[in-house]
């Protein structure tokens, strides 16, 4: 019998065992890898964010607004290739939270500019261009409702009282992957020019978005930008596109810590599960280990044969765990949808995968350490009397 023979049987001494063992770790890793996702969505829109954008908004806080007329300034600077504005409508569609949607008023004219990833169909473009109340809506958020250019969507405003009727004109998707295509855009002047709206709120816009000519000179445009207003009514806070999107992160620092420390609770309770089955395996082998060294295998062979064991329970409990776990994540994001809006497709990355079976099969070879050593140390007289 060969050495993988030798390694096989001993895994399968005790099959039962073996399969709870190997249920137990898929369990933990379907949780690490569902909990890893979980910390990835809080991240989805900083890992999308492009270098070579910058965002302006009030340096008292992004709640708080900016002049439109801020827009020609910005744009006059060097390094600025493209400059649009946008504002937070909040509007919602009925009354429930689950009928919630991200809503912005942008510039149609310089948004695109800006934020080439919305890929657009030129006619459907030209007609929103063309209206003023006109609105494109994401490819997500039109299978949700199964709206279609030409439809009229009325929304309930919240930080804009009253009811506004939006002339969809388009359906927009993205160029590349993480582009977010569950919101709904329209024409700034559709609020800006109504006579609803109060003086006080006119002409006034969330952020600005700005593109750069060379993003190594960020830092620069932003600097001149933020000085450029230092002593104005409205001043400003230039960072870039990923720090803007970080510190929405920042406002939820304690739930992503908190996952992220249960996360490392699930990776302990692995190693403390497989490590159990292997030190009760090496128990009951006491005697077949030390005739094993009594016929002249070396200790380093016995550590192998061990560890070979601790792997293949590993790389079997990863196998089942990153099977699952998709699977978990689309009910979740199912769930989520259900009462609080679509969430974007492909949650659980690739990455998220790989190293959640990296991490599985380094835990559990980690597990057989113990083990293994244990075996190797006991003398072969006293393991030859031992009886399992």
């Amino acid at each position: 019998m060969n050495y993988l023979g030798l390694a096989g049987r001993d895994l399968l001494r005790n099959p039962l065992r073996l399969t709870l063992t190997i249920l137990a770790g898929a369990v933990g890793v379907t949780a690490f890898v569902f909990l890893s996702t979980v910390i990835d969505i809080f991240y989805y829109n900083a890992r999308a964010a492009q270098v070579d954008r910058l965002i302006v908004r009030n340096k008292v806080s992004f709640t708080q607004p900016l002049p439109l007329s801020y827009y020609a300034r910005i744009a006059a600077l060097p390094g600025v290739t493209a400059v649009t504005h946008q504002e937070w409508f909040g509007g919602t569609l009925g009354d429930t939270q689950k009928d919630f949607f991200p809503n912005f008023a942008i510039d149609p004219r310089t948004f695109l500019e800006v934020f080439p990833e919305f890929a657009v169909p030129p006619q459907q473009l030209t007609a929103f261009r063309g209206d003023p109340c006109g609105a494109l809506v994401g490819e997500q958020l039109a299978r949700r409702f199964g709206w279609k250019p030409g439809d009229r969507v009325t929304l309930k405003g919240q930080i804009y009282p009253g009811d506004w009727t939006f002339n969809v004109h388009g359906i927009y998707t993205g160029t590349r992957a993480g582009v977010d295509t569950t919101a709904m855009v329209f024409g700034y002047r559709c609020i800006n020019e109504s006579e609803a709206l109060t003086d006080a709120r006119k002409d006034q816009v969330g952020i600005y978005a700005v593109r750069v000519d060379d993003p190594a000179r960020s830092a620069q445009v932003a600097a001149a930008i933020d000085h450029m207003f230092d002593n104005s009514p409205y001043p400003t806070k230039t960072e870039s596109e990923k720090a803007f999107q970080l510190g929405f992160v920042a406002m939820s620092s304690a739930i992503v810590t908190a996952v992220k420390v249960v996360s490392s609770v699930i990776l302990l309770i692995i190693l403390l599960v497989i490590g159990n089955t292997l030190a009760m395996g090496v128990r009951e082998r006491t005697r077949d280990i030390a005739t094993l060294r009594a016929m002249g295998f070396r200790p380093r062979t016995v550590v192998a044969l061990v560890l070979a064991e601790s792997s293949v329970i590993g790389l079997c409990s990863a196998a089942l765990g990153v099977t699952a776990a998709p699977l978990l994540v689309g009910l979740f994001a199912k769930l989520i949808a259900s009462r609080f809006g679509p969430l974007p497709d492909h949650l659980t990355r690739g990455h998220t995968l790989l190293v959640s079976a990296l991490a599985a099969v380094a835990v559990s070879l980690l597990a057989g350490v113990g083990p293994a050593l244990r075996a190797v140390r006991l003398p072969v007289a006293e393991g030859l009397r031992k009886v399992a």
